[in-house]
């Protein structure tokens, strides 16, 4: 099984989108999954369920922020660096998926009402929208960590 099928059976299985994808790095990134799985709770349904940044996209970012991010505040190229790689994700899914934000992806759904989570189990959304973001957002980690090579 690949990550990214790891991290959407992860999804189906009830994880939020950002759980999702921060934990199937965790283990090779030096964290236990169980505490990547926790840390990475408040970002779900876009931030605290208020349909902010999509969740697969922040799970990514912690993702990339463990594997090249700064340690402290002198190192100034890591931190630099791993901003790129960010700023390259949410492009990357913008282009592919057409929005970064979770609300506009979920079709305008407040997934605070119960009319928002109806809606967006009616429009089969969970399948449609957020298994594909959390399947190519792990796609492009992935790639990004294989490649390992800071930018700029």
């Amino acid at each position: 099984m690949t990550k990214a099928e790891k991290a959407v059976a992860l999804h189906r299985g009830g994880s939020a989108c950002s759980q999702a994808v921060f934990t199937v790095f965790a283990e090779e990134l030096g964290l236990d999954p169980r505490a990547a799985h926790k840390l990475s709770t408040g970002l779900g349904g876009g931030i605290g369920r208020l349909g902010l940044a999509c969740g697969a996209i922040t799970g990514g970012v912690l993702a990339l922020s463990l594997a090249f991010g700064s340690e402290d505040g002198a190192d100034q190229d890591a931190k630099l660096d791993t901003y790129a790689r960010v700023a390259a994700l949410a492009k990357a899914m913008e282009a592919r998926h057409g929005s970064s934000q979770c609300r506009v992806l979920l079709g305008g759904a407040d997934l605070w009402t119960e009319e928002g989570r109806a809606a967006v189990k009616a429009g089969g959304y969970s399948d449609k929208v957020c298994n594909a973001l959390v399947a190519d957002v792990v796609e492009y980690v992935e790639k990004e960590i294989a490649g390992g090579k800071r930018h700029g």
